[in-house]
């Protein structure tokens, strides 16, 4: 087909389309912020399929996706091809051309109503992780109510580094999972429909037609709901701390004086190894495995995964004696989960939270104590022998360590089960 053909000829240029939800050429053209000559060059491609020389909203979709894969270096005549081929299908491409609703305020004039100078709400949304935005850009709509509920917390006199350390608690923990979403759909769902034959493409498309359309906004639901539940435990110990020192304050109650905690390090021996001998899927598979143990045993005895770091795991626990408990439950279960030995270290004192992690002296030893523990050994240090209340195990003394940046000597216990588990 050529730019002289009929159907090319009989797109209407000048004229507005008298049917409704579709438009002429030139009107699609003015949507999409292009040319009309591109319009006739899309058609001419076989990209475009113009009903009786008008088009549908969809094709405005379409267009505008094509060209951000031309800003990408992929051109129009590449895709004809595949389109041609049955390789390529463009149906699942079409919601990225959607384009946000736009306000009519500008970033400044937001700045201005909620008395936050223009640079900390870059730094807010840099923190967020999202695209930095320009003082004269015209903000979403729906970014309005978070930016005003940003403003509540201006109004209660929080500095800038207060809302965007919390910012940046929300975009790391958020963009980890919507990053992950779209992984996981691909090497899951849609290998289901690939294992049928179905080309990549064609396996995608069934993939949001079977359970990406069915399943909708739910994502979002599910977030919601883990964050409240979620919220739950923790709002409630934070309320019950607010009573604690309301008694302690009338002088009803002494307040109880707040119990060391415990950091957890364990790592599994030869991972290194593990990695060079069986490739990096093998080592990824194992690192799953190993999140999924060290999760399972942080929940059953009340602790908490901070991190996860490939072959190893930080936890932190309220009561050294649960992290006991866990650290030998994570050495014994780890050969029958089908991992190389693990050996933990265990550490308690005083900690810095904050952004969800944990620091101090306390969390550096624990590290360096695990760095000296065997394959299946747990090593603790004397704050945990000395406060930490474990019935079935004992502590033995195994000798006093220089440990790398720690300046003085510390002692370190191995702790054994008095008697085997299933016993």
């Amino acid at each position: 087909m050529t730019l002289s053909s009929p159907i090319l000829r009989s797109i209407p240029i000048d004229s507005r389309a008298v049917v409704p939800g579709r438009l002429t050429g030139t009107e699609l053209a003015e949507a999409c912020e292009t040319r009309i000559d591109r319009i006739r060059e899309l058609v001419d491609l076989g990209i475009l399929h113009p009903v009786e020389g008008l088009f549908s909203r969809q094709d405005v979709m379409r267009v505008r996706v094509l060209g951000q894969l031309d800003s990408l270096g992929i051109q129009a005549e590449a895709l004809s091809k595949a389109l041609t081929s049955g390789h390529l299908t463009l149906g699942y491409l079409e919601s990225a051309g959607r384009r946000h609703p736009r306000s009519e305020l500008k970033f400044t004039d937001v700045s201005e109503e909620l008395g936050v100078p223009f640079p900390t709400l870059e730094r807010i949304y840099l923190a967020f992780g999202l695209p930095r935005p320009g003082p004269e850009e015209s903000v979403r709509e729906e970014d309005m109510a978070a930016l005003r509920m940003l403003g509540v917390l201006f109004g209660a006199d929080l500095s800038g580094e207060d809302v965007v350390r919390l910012a940046r608690v929300w975009g790391d923990s958020v963009r980890r999972i919507a990053q992950y979403v779209p992984h996981h759909f691909h090497t899951t769902v849609e290998e289901r429909f690939r294992s049928q034959g179905l080309r990549d493409n064609e396996a995608f498309e069934a993939s949001i037609r079977e359970v990406g359309l069915r399943v909708g906004r739910s994502g979002e639901d599910l977030l919601g709901w883990l964050f409240r539940r979620h919220s739950e435990v923790f709002m409630t110990e934070h309320q019950f701390a607010h009573v604690e020192t309301a008694l302690d304050d009338a002088g009803v109650r002494p307040r109880p004086p707040r119990a060391l905690e415990a950091a957890v390090f364990a790592d599994l021996s030869g991972y290194t190894r593990l990695t060079e001998e069986s490739g990096d899927e093998v080592a990824a598979s194992v690192s799953l495995s190993l999140a999924e143990l060290v999760s399972e045993a942080a929940t059953r005895h009340r602790g908490e995964v901070v991190k996860l770091l490939g072959d190893g795991v930080l936890l932190h626990f309220r009561d050294p004696g649960e992290a006991i408990k866990a650290s030998m439950e994570i050495v014994e279960s780890a050969p029958s989960r089908g991992l190389p030995p693990a050996h933990v270290g265990v550490n308690a004192g005083p900690m810095i939270y904050e952004e969800g992690d944990y620091f101090g002296r306390t969390v550096n030893i624990a590290a360096r104590i695990a760095s000296r523990a065997g394959p299946g050994q747990v090593f603790v240090g004397e704050a945990v022998v000395a406060n930490a209340a474990a019935d079935g195990f004992r502590m033995i003394e195994v000798g006093e360590f220089d440990l790398k940046g720690i300046a003085h000597p510390i002692m370190i216990f191995q702790v054994l089960r008095d008697r085997a588990p299933d016993e």
